[in-house]
């Protein structure tokens, strides 16, 4: 009797399981498909809207992709795959933003059966950028979801999403949901992912674009103040003095964005000259050394970058700028040696004529009439300067009016045996010129 009961207990227990296992969906039992029927159903609709959708015929593959998200769920990757293309599709014949969240919906659910959360949170922030338009909640959650995977798994970007967190970065900050230090951390974050790879190799044709656009939407995103830049490459600039890459990208935003007067550009354009050496670097530093009035340092640059410099045209204009610092520390004879050093190299540099010029006016050579003869010499080179070169004119002409008062009279010409204007004289002291008498005009 108790083998009876048994045995009927058993067969029981057998039948219910078996109309149960006949019954189950795969989001009941764990499994791809379920079982029994259900199991035939989610092949038979697997099969069906995977047909429709390779017709591109997404209204009729829906029907039968619902069942198969819902009931199905862990049987492919590609109901997931397929479901955020149809999805996508009708959100952009629609403009339907709830067609967006379904997106997301797929993705997470993705995200639930396969793992890969942070590959998934990526293409979530890929969608809420392709597609959430200047949407500031949309912008800021595709900002809060990739920059939780720079956090979390940096292993995970590539160029393109290095590239989108610079973009959106810049997009949250114009929206006004994103303040500026956090797109300049964006900007780090992204380029130290690209260079890093760079690094490895050298001639990645998408790294290097990747930096490329990194580059130009930080530099146009407005959060690239002087201030910020500071901030963001000041530790960098002097903990690593020699590294030039890193230098040129500093002196390139700084100059771009007009902080060329910064502490931090006239530090990193020193420490750009000591590691390379050359003959613009030391001639920009020149010049920011006189914007600072730091006239010694700027004579020491001016005067390497010459010695640096093989152009000679390029090597004339130097010596004449050298030249202005000469003359403004009144080494009047210094000046004009320099500036007729500069002539020599290029005779179509009018300015070394003009400082010639300026170097003579007032020179003190001996007795009044004698100084006053040296103002001959000087209009001498002021006309040759202006003749050299014609956008010197209304200056030449200006200096020409003031210096030719200071001729000699006729009478203080004359009490030296001097009456005929344009004859030959020799002006003596250190000028010592050939030019011609002339007389101040009453």
């Amino acid at each position: 009797m108790k083998r009876t009961l048994s045995t009927i207990l058993t067969g029981t227990l057998l039948t219910v399981l078996s109309i149960s296992l006949q019954g189950q969906k795969g989001v009941e039992t764990g499994t791809p498909f379920g079982s029994g029927e259900d199991s035939t159903r989610c092949l038979r609709n697997t099969s069906l809207y995977s047909t429709y959708y390779e017709n591109k015929d997404y209204n009729m593959a829906l029907q039968f992709w619902r069942p198969v998200f819902f009931e199905c769920p862990g049987s492919s990757k590609n109901t997931y795959i397929k479901g955020e293309a149809m999805f996508k599709e009708f959100f952009r014949k629609s403009g339907n933003k709830a067609y967006i969240d379904t997106v997301l919906m797929i993705i997470d659910q993705r995200t639930k059966y396969f793992n890969e959360a942070p590959a998934n949170s990526l293409r979530k922030a890929f969608a809420l950028y392709e597609f959430g338009g200047n949407d500031p909640d949309y912008a800021k959650q595709c900002y809060d979801l990739i920059k939780g995977v720079m956090e979390t798994s940096p292993q995970s970007f590539d160029y393109t999403y290095s590239s989108l967190y610079m973009a959106i970065s810049a997009k949250c900050f114009a929206l006004k949901v994103l303040e500026a230090p956090a797109v300049i951390t964006a900007y780090s974050q992204s380029m130290k992912v690209v260079d890093s790879q760079l690094t490895r190799k050298p001639d990645d044709a998408r790294y290097q674009e990747a930096r490329k656009n990194i580059d130009a939407v930080f530099r146009s995103s407005g959060a690239a103040s002087c201030s910020n830049i500071e901030e963001l490459f000041t530790a960098g600039v002097d903990q690593n003095p020699s590294d030039t890459a890193m230098l040129r990208k500093v002196l390139s935003l700084l100059s771009e964005s007009g902080c060329k007067e910064s502490e931090l550009y006239f530090k990193a354009a020193t420490n750009l000259y000591r590691s390379e050496p050359s003959a613009s670097s030391a001639a920009q530093l020149a010049e920011m050394n006189v914007a600072r009035k730091q006239y010694n340092e700027a004579e020491k640059y001016y005067t390497e970058a010459i010695e640096l410099e093989t152009n000679l045209v390029v090597k004339s204009g130097l010596l004449t700028k050298l030249v202005t610092l000469e003359l403004a520390s009144d080494s009047k004879q210094a000046a004009r040696d320099f500036a007729r050093a500069a002539y020599s190299l290029d005779p179509t540099n009018g300015n070394a004529l003009y400082i010639i010029a300026e170097s003579y006016a007032g020179a003190r050579i001996g007795e009044q009439f004698e100084n006053q003869t040296v103002y001959w010499v000087v209009v001498d080179y002021l006309i040759r300067a202006k003749n050299t070169d014609p956008t010197l004119k209304d200056q030449v002409d200006e200096r020409i009016a003031i210096y030719s008062r200071l001729y000699p009279t006729k009478e203080e010409a004359f009490f030296r045996s001097l009456v005929d204007e344009g004859a030959a004289y020799q002006v003596g002291g250190w000028v010592n010129e050939s030019t011609t008498i002339r007389f101040k005009k009453e």
